[in-house]
């Protein structure tokens, strides 16, 4: 699975982006990326890997049977721009599923590194025998993400109201949506 790796995609505006697994020597550039994601939008992240020290740990722990972390980096000067993450489950009873996350630089929302990544993603979770992949975004704030999921064929699965809360202590809701895989599916 990590041996296909390095992949080199072009962006929409033609930079050179290279997506390859996470190693603890790219927590510098990991550092300098999480501090470019608004305050606005750190709130709703599963793990605060703003946090230095909770970077260096997380990055200590990392174990590839259990979270694989890809990153986009652009070939000319090695800047990370995206970060994917796609958490899997030890329990024979969810074994079978996986959960995404993805974060792009706001620079690079609308180059569709994210898209790119998601689709990377399928093919390395099909690999790995992962039956469902599925996303959770928050109502109102992660709309764009919303529709990038739509177009990639994640079908909306659950709505959890008022489920998570914001810095300002207003409560939204949670979208979960699902893409089932199948097994049979040539490349694409």
């Amino acid at each position: 699975m990590i041996k296909d790796y390095p992949k080199a995609i072009v962006t929409k505006d033609g930079t050179s982006v290279l997506l390859r697994p996470v190693v603890p020597e790219d927590e510098e550039a990991l550092k300098q990326f999480f501090e470019t994601i608004p305050k606005n939008e750190q709130w709703f992240l599963r793990e605060k890997l703003s946090d230095p020290e909770l970077l260096h740990q997380w990055l200590e722990k990392m174990d590839y049977r259990r979270i694989l972390p890809i990153v986009a980096v652009k070939e000319d000067d090695g800047t990370i721009i995206a970060n994917l993450r796609l958490y899997r489950f030890t329990s024979p009873s969810i074994g079978h599923v996986a959960h995404l996350r993805v974060m792009v630089h706001r620079d690079y929302r609308a180059q569709k590194v994210g898209s790119w990544m998601i689709l990377d993603c399928v093919k390395l979770a099909m690999n790995l025998g992962i039956e469902k992949l599925y996303a959770e975004f928050v109502v109102g704030v992660e709309e764009g993400a919303v529709k990038a999921a739509t177009k990639l064929d994640f079908q909306q699965e659950a709505l959890l109201k008022d489920y998570v809360k914001d810095p300002q202590g207003v409560y939204r809701d949670l979208l979960i949506m699902v893409r089932n895989l199948n097994q049979d599916w040539s490349d694409f």
